[in-house]
């Protein structure tokens, strides 16, 4: 039997080997994009785990950039991997993996990381590896312990406290909360069915411990949830949700319709996705307050598991996600807190049916990772960061004529605020600072030696946007006079 709850994809985007995951709880797909002018200016940094053969594919990164995820080695054994902020990749497994291996899904400011694993007999188990490299593996009380039963860990928050989800002997899933110290919490909610492949999954959980995730209910709809650490489930449906049967693709994948949220931040926002009675998918967010915004791309796909997605929110509001389509490509998408989308491509991502950039993670300074697959169909990994361009003139000057140095500032969601402040740099020495205006900052000096002076540009970064720092602009000062 196919594990019902198994999520390895994204949204929507390139579609990988993990298709099957679609069965019940975990319908993810994947989404093709369209390319935005925006976007050029930033910086994309594509990556390989070590090891990988069958593809790279982050699903978490933390707010200093630390990213996890997993990748398929030969055989397509998973294995886990944690990318630092330097851009070193350490690989890593949990003792007693199986061939299908170990697959993280979160990672959280302190480095520590939760995710699953299956081991010889395929049954799942959850575990937190500590940044250090120490693993704690867990099983949920009343866990299966049948092939492609088990424990889940799906979102780890600040505090360590774990969302997830386990499976029982008679294939029935129930949420679960596990606290930093260990402590284990299961629910169910209201709605939830009690068949084989129904019930409910925790799926993210944010710094007070509130969980959010969805369920299936007795006539294999998805609704969405969110459980407060301190007050009882509240359940939801994105409108225009599909409410109809289940209905099976590519030769033996179920998919199901409903509403499936994926991601919360610290005000108890949720985004997600949901399927609509055309199995199309659409976006949404829904505020603390009830209030449930939904959204497409414009170019996406109207066809059967096309559409948009969305995988991840930050605390500003903003959203990244994906969207495949018409052809099915797949596209990364940015949804700003303001409703501006935003669709962009990873350069390298293949343009054919399957290929292109998928949606991914979002830190709380705006940083996004996710996967792309190219032309030969070969998955990996990417960071979208904000970039700073620094540019000089006159260059060449001459002694002791006044030269005036710009750096830009840019992110795919716009400039940050005005007043912040750019340091223009020679070495570890400051040249000079100047106030961003517009994304803009410029500092201008006519005391540069004769020669070639190597000069950059430093933005520090803000709690909601990332530090940056500019390419090398080499400056030639002249010695004869103007």
């Amino acid at each position: 039997m196919n594990d019902p709850t198994q999520h390895r994809n994204r949204s929507l985007g390139t579609r990988g080997r993990a298709a099957g995951v679609a069965i019940t709880l975990a319908t993810l797909l994947m989404l093709a994009v369209v390319a935005v002018p925006s976007v050029q200016a930033q910086t994309f940094t594509t990556f390989d785990a070590p090891g990988a053969v069958n593809g790279t594919y982050p699903w978490s990164i933390n707010d200093s950039g630390a990213i996890t995820g997993f990748y398929y080695s030969k055989n397509y054994a998973s294995h886990g991997f944690v990318r630092a902020t330097n851009g070193s990749i350490k690989s890593f497994s949990v003792p007693g993996a199986g061939p299908n291996g170990t697959t993280p899904v979160g990672i959280n400011n302190s480095g520590t990381i939760a995710g699953y694993y299956y081991d010889k007999n395929n049954v799942s188990h959850g575990f937190v590896r500590a940044a250090n490299g120490t693993i704690t593996e867990f099983d949920a009380p009343g866990a299966g312990t049948g092939e492609f039963q088990g424990t889940h860990a799906w979102g780890i928050n600040a505090a360590g406290d774990v969302a997830g989800d386990y499976i029982d002997a008679n294939w029935v899933i129930h949420g679960l909360v596990r606290s930093a110290s260990g402590m284990m919490t299961t629910f169910d909610a209201p709605g939830a069915g009690t068949g084989a492949s129904q019930g409910t999954s925790a799926r993210v959980i944010d710094t007070a411990g509130d969980a959010a995730g969805f369920y299936k209910d007795a006539n294999e709809v998805f609704h969405g949830f969110v459980r407060p650490a301190s007050s009882t489930i509240n359940e939801f449906d994105a409108p225009g949700a599909g409410t109809g049967a289940c209905q099976i693709f590519f030769g033996n994948v179920l998919y199901c319709q409903g509403t499936f949220p994926n991601s919360i931040n610290t005000a108890e926002d949720v985004t997600g996705w949901y399927i609509d009675e055309n199995f199309v998918y659409h976006g949404f967010v829904y505020a603390a307050g009830g209030t449930i915004t939904t959204f497409d791309a414009p170019d996406a796909g109207t066809g059967a598991l096309q559409g948009t997605g969305s995988d991840g929110i930050n605390d500003s509001g903003n959203i990244a996600g994906g969207y495949n389509d018409a052809s099915n490509v797949g596209h990364g998408l940015v949804r700003t807190a303001s409703g501006t989308l935003i669709a962009y491509d990873v350069p390298g991502a293949g343009t054919g049916a399957n290929q292109g950039t998928s949606g991914g993670a979002i830190n709380n300074v705006s940083v996004i990772t996710g996967s792309y697959t190219d032309a030969n169909n070969a998955a990996h990994g990417y960071v979208l960061t904000p970039a700073t361009t620094l540019t000089s003139s006159p260059n060449p000057s001459h002694l002791g004529q006044p030269v005036t140095f710009t750096a830009t500032v840019t992110s795919i969601f716009g400039p940050p605020p005005d007043g912040e402040t750019v340091s223009f740099m020679k070495g570890k020495a400051v040249l000079g600072t100047g106030p961003l205006s517009g994304g803009t900052a410029t500092f201008t000096t006519s005391k540069l030696k004769a020669g070639t002076t190597t000069v950059i540009a430093v933005y520090a970064g803000d709690p909601t946007y990332a530090a940056s720092t500019s390419n090398p602009v080499k400056q030639v000062v002249e010695k004869t006079a103007e």
